[in-house]
């Protein structure tokens, strides 16, 4: 999306998702996976966890949320409740839409799910790659995570005060 694009200039809004739209959000997830050029074994390694599925939406401790601009579908969030702290499961931005303050915009939404839970930490396990962006929102590296859907692979886990 350019500048000149309508899109850019419309407000963004989050809204629950449907049960009717999960596989177009676990599209664009995938779509956001794949946009720093891993491969297609790895991504295959990645399906599982990549997927959007009704027992999100039934799971009174998760909650998905989509980001919409002009009702086209450009994020998502997935956060989990844990006991002693949100976590951000999933923040995806179309690729077309990086690097326009979507991110951002879905990190806060993130944020405020976490204070609505009452709790006062956000943690994430980052892509590498996005681990600069997440550092420029706030958030502190904590440790590293070995990922057990790709062995060898270790992620860095962060976390955020609310």
């Amino acid at each position: 999306m350019a500048a000149s694009d309508p899109l850019s200039a419309a407000m963004p809004e989050f809204r629950p998702a449907r049960a009717d739209e999960l596989a177009a959000v676990t599209a664009l997830a995938k779509r956001s996976k794949r946009h720093w050029g891993y491969s297609d074994e790895f991504m295959a390694a990645l399906d599982d966890e990549l997927t959007f599925r009704e027992s999100d939406l039934d799971d009174a401790r998760t909650r998905v949320e989509v980001l919409e601009v002009e009702g086209t579908l450009i994020g998502a969030v997935r956060m989990r409740r844990r006991t002693e702290l949100a976590y951000l499961e999933d923040l995806w931005i179309d690729p077309l839409a990086i690097g326009q303050g979507y991110g951002r915009i879905g990190f806060e939404r993130a944020c405020e799910i976490g204070r609505e839970w009452g709790k006062g930490v956000l943690e994430l396990e980052a892509d590498p790659y996005a681990e600069p962006f997440y550092r420029h929102v706030g958030c502190e590296r904590v440790w590293m995570s070995a990922v057990t859907s790709v062995p060898g692979r270790s992620v860095p886990v962060m976390r955020y005060s609310l």
